[in-house]
């Protein structure tokens, strides 16, 4: 057995990017950092700096080791360095660079360099840093899976982290083109709405935002955000109903007292333009008090679908208190985007996909309007060295905006024409909805370290609680219109779908109350970690319908449901570098359906079994992950119409295996790469069918930065999957065919700046999302260019 060592422990936003813009040329520097290495084995490297100003070397010496070295610029500004040329360590590097100056070199969190002034060493205090994920391609540890801080290496259960490294080089514009990143992750996508995505076969994942409830987090501005947490399996444990297969976390970036004076400009095709500021810094010198301060503002023109490009504009605020004992952060946000309709075609009755129409199949400012406005908290305070206190809280409150054509039944057929002959002629029809969400979530518990006897306990006891109410609104009216579509496109100028839906139709409303009381234990013993957790959790529901138009009022009074969740998983360390880990996790989703035995149907579950190994190489700056699961689902509705009641069967299984990668395979190359193998089946009726899940699914990101030029370096990305069922419809199939993308770009850094140029589907190949209808086949984006230029003002 191998022991290794444990330790206890709109326009308001243009004006706000010109704040922002003035405020980076005229802020006075503080500190600086650079991406965290990590690890214990640390190896020589050679450096070839000319004498220059400690501040230049010291960047220069960070930027080439991947070690994050903090120190105050504004006082080390007027100091020289001499020349640093040989085969050094980080650390040896900078007492090279220090040599013959008053300062000193010191050891902080996580592996941070710090340099002081000789006498500041007994002064200095806790303050917040930029966090890791901000850094690398490789996060080492997550908050949100056990509440405790877990090394990734020690949590029983998959999971992936993406970061705003990562986002970064990839040039993402949301955050769907990041989580093709993640294996298990799936995406379906249908005119009515927006992206419905999947994890591990399941279309009810959790959404959080920074570990709380959030129903549109998916929708968050990318600039905004520090990482992307993919938890794997059911997470009824952290965010209760709605997590069959799994979830995923939004973390925005923080409030640092290390300086960031970042303003980003990028363009594109289809005169796609982004102005984007990232501005954090410390407003006291003791550095614990800080703020951050994110926004962003897009438009583009019009799309391949003929219709008008996207719109996005974003605010993001905060204040942060961190001293030895205390870090609270507090703020809001603000998000407003226009999604357009997508590039769509549709499939004959003999599975043949169409070529995609010549013309607009929708008003040219037709499509997805939101708007997100957020306020929140989160509060973390030591009661004493074992004991912490954490509390946090946000408020959501939403607008959604759906106007748009859509076809029910697609392409016509002439009476009796054979199902390779459709006569060329789609009716669509404009919808128009509105949808008002508002949401309270919060999460609150104390956090305790202990040991009984030769064993550590980090326990969590606390209490979750979310309410959110949802209004939707429709109109109706608009006629059916004929569209000409094949052999030849007849353009056809569609009014507005806002002025073709004249009459109320109806409104709905539905209210969800979810509070719990949960228990989780991580316990460590040798070589081994135990992780137990259970949660009782009452949900009520209530609902509302007023249908306008046929005179018709119905109203379904509270109903309060239970729900007991446990959860249990062990992790062996083979050795330091090496995990094995099993878990039984667990989900449910709500149902106030009348049963036929009496009260009501028990909810949806999902009973997840996995197994996995997790490796750590390369002196912990990559890392490896391989799972094997399957989650079985219970509790789908069968109605009886003799008795006007439901019953219960189980239903879907999925069945997998995944692989996950990243972090730096060598000095200047980063990746990161997933695989997905993965069948699903419906065990009560073989005919069900699973649109829009391939059965293998893989992508690969790589940097490279080119040893022979200083700052010049390449990206490289093959997306693919293989075919996929494409509708329910077991009358008249059809299948995504087998599809893959490459991606690719350059990249130079000099002092200051950084220039990226990339290309998206560079081979400008024929690319389908996933669907459930022949109606609606989207069509991805071909060829496209971005070019972001970003100047760092520290």
């Amino acid at each position: 057995m191998h022991a290794h060592t444990r330790f206890r422990t709109p326009r308001r936003t243009q004006v706000w990017l010109a704040v922002l813009a003035g405020v980076a040329l005229h802020a006075t520097p503080a500190a600086a950092a650079s991406p965290a290495e990590g690890g214990t084995s640390i190896q020589a490297s050679r450096y070839d700096l000319p004498a220059a100003p400690l501040v230049v070397t010291l960047d220069a010496i960070a930027r080439q080791s991947g070690r994050s070295i903090s120190f105050d610029r504004a006082r080390l500004a007027d100091q020289p360095a001499p020349a640093v040329r040989g085969n050094y360590t980080p650390r040896q590097a900078v007492e090279a660079a220090l040599q013959g100056a008053p300062l000193r070199l010191g050891d902080g969190d996580g592996g941070v360099l710090n340099v002081y002034v000789v006498g500041d060493l007994g002064v200095v205090s806790v303050f917040a840093r930029r966090d890791q994920a901000e850094k690398g391609f490789k996060a080492d540890r997550s908050e949100t899976a056990t509440r405790s801080g877990t090394d990734l290496m020690d949590l029983a259960g998959g999971m992936t982290i993406i970061t705003g490294k990562v986002m970064e080089t990839q040039q993402a514009t949301n955050l769907r083109e990041t989580l093709r990143n993640v294996s298990g992750i799936g995406f379906t996508d249908s005119p009515q709405g927006l992206p419905v995505f999947s994890v591990r076969g399941f279309n009810r994942p959790s959404t959080t935002t920074n570990g709380l409830s959030d129903q549109n987090a998916s929708q968050t501005n990318v600039y905004a955000v520090e990482r992307l947490e993919v938890l794997k399996g059911p997470q009824a444990i952290l965010s209760g109903a709605r997590s069959l297969g799994g979830g995923v976390n939004v973390v925005l970036k923080r409030p640092s007292a290390e300086p960031v004076r970042d303003l980003t400009i990028q363009y594109g095709s289809d005169s796609d333009r982004t102005v984007a500021g990232d501005l954090s810094n410390a407003f006291t010198d003791d550095k614990r008090l800080t703020y951050r301060l994110v926004a962003s503002s897009t438009r583009a023109g019009t799309t391949d679908a003929g219709v008008d490009g996207r719109k996005d504009d974003a605010f993001i605020p905060q204040i942060r208190w961190k001293d030895a004992s205390t870090d609270l952060i507090a703020g809001l946000s603000y998000h407003e985007a226009h999604v357009p309709v997508p590039r769509y075609t549709f499939a004959r009755r003999d599975g043949v996909i169409m070529p995609t129409p010549g013309i607009a199949l929708s008003n040219p400012a037709d499509g997805f309007d939101t708007r997100e406005r957020r306020v929140f908290y989160q509060f973390e305070h030591k009661l004493s060295p074992d004991i912490t206190l954490v509390s946090r809280l946000q408020h959501a409150d939403d607008v959604l905006r759906l106007h748009a054509y859509s076809s029910n039944a697609g392409l016509e057929y002439a009476s009796g024409a054979a199902d390779s002959q459709p006569n060329g002629t789609v009716r669509v029809r404009a919808g128009l909805m509105r949808t008002l969400q508002r949401q309270t979530a919060g999460d609150h518990y104390v956090r305790m370290n202990f040991g009984t006897g030769d064993i550590d306990h980090k326990f969590v006891v606390g209490v979750n609680h979310e309410s959110s109410r949802l209004q939707q609104t429709q109109w109706t009216g608009a006629p059916q219109t004929a569209l000409t579509l094949y052999p030849q496109p007849v353009p056809l100028a569609l009014p507005a779908s806002d002025d073709a839906n004249p009459l109320l139709s109806n409104i709905a409303s539905n209210a969800q109350r979810q509070q719990a009381v949960y228990l989780q234990d991580q316990l460590s013993w040798n070589d081994w970690t135990v992780q137990l957790n259970w949660r009782r959790t009452l949900v009520t529901q209530e609902s509302f319908l007023d249908y306008r138009e046929f005179n018709v009022v119905s109203a379904t009074p509270p109903v309060t449901v239970g729900k007991n969740i446990p959860g249990a998983g062990v992790v062996y360390r083979l050795n330091p570098s090496t995990s094995l880990y099993g878990a039984l996790s667990n989900g449910f989703d709500a149902q106030t359906n009348v049963s036929c035995g009496g009260g009501l149907v028990p909810p949806i579950g999902s009973k997840n079994k996995e197994l996995g190994a997790k490796f750590s190489l390369l002196g912990n700056r990559l890392s490896v992950t391989a799972a094997a699961f399957q989650i079985d689902q219970s509790g789908t509705l069968v109605y009886d119409r003799a008795r006007a009641c439901y019953n219960v069967r189980d239903a879907q299984r999925t069945r997998g295996m995944e692989f996950d990668l990243q972090g730096q395979l060598a000095p200047g190359w980063q990746a990161i790469v997933n695989y997905t193998y993965s069948t699903s089946k419906d065990v009560g009726n073989p005919a069900t069918l699973f649109p829009g899940k391939p059965r293998h699914k893989a992508s690969l990101w790589t940097t490279y930065s080119l040893p022979q030029v200083q700052g010049l370096g390449v990206g490289l990305g093959i997306s693919g999957h293989s075919a996929m069922l494409g509708s329910f419809d077991t009358r008249y199939p059809f299948t995504i065919p087998k599809q893959y993308q490459i991606d690719a770009s350059a990249f130079y850094d000099i002092p200051n700046w950084s220039f990226t140029f990339g290309i998206k589907n560079l081979t400008d190949r024929q690319l389908y999302g996933g669907t459930t209808a022949s109606a609606f086949v989207p069509v991805l984006p071909g060829r496209k260019f971005l070019l972001t230029a970003r100047r760092s003002f520290n």
